[in-house]
């Protein structure tokens, strides 16, 4: 009894979890809120302020500042083999669809190239620490 207790005790503790397949562990790293940090489209430095937020279930939302004024566009998005095809809607009657190729993603860095051939460099946006109010006496 003992000999098979030990055995099953050795045969447990060399068992490791599955990898996490790659698409599912680049998927998890996606979602989040994304800074736009770097353009080829704007070699001179960036004239706008962008952020990109890829939540979990596939729902984008695009943030836009330009001379004071924000614009935020809704859409949605998947995540397949190394490119994230989205879909953004820009009114009523128009959107915008086309497939971004991933060509780093760190858990800081999210670097995409669009269908032509601009590069797009983020940088992930950290959360806001919520401050605690102090108790009240």
């Amino acid at each position: 009894m003992i000999a098979s207790a030990t055995l099953f005790c050795a045969m447990f503790a060399t068992t490791t979890a599955a990898p996490v397949p790659k698409e599912r562990a680049e998927a998890e790293k996606v979602v989040g809120v994304w800074k736009l940090v770097k353009s080829s489209n704007m070699p001179d430095g960036l004239n706008v302020e962008l952020t990109m937020e890829l939540a979990q279930g596939g729902k984008l939302t695009l943030r836009q500042t330009s001379n004071g004024k924000q614009l935020v566009y809704e859409g949605e998005y998947k995540l397949m083999k190394g490119e994230i095809p989205y879909t953004v809607k820009y009114g009523p009657d128009r959107e915008k669809k086309e497939t971004l190729t991933i060509k780093k993603l760190t858990e800081t860095e999210l670097h995409v190239v669009d269908p032509d051939g601009i590069q797009e460099d983020f940088e992930r946006v950290k959360p806001e620490e919520k401050k605690e109010k102090p108790e009240e006496k």
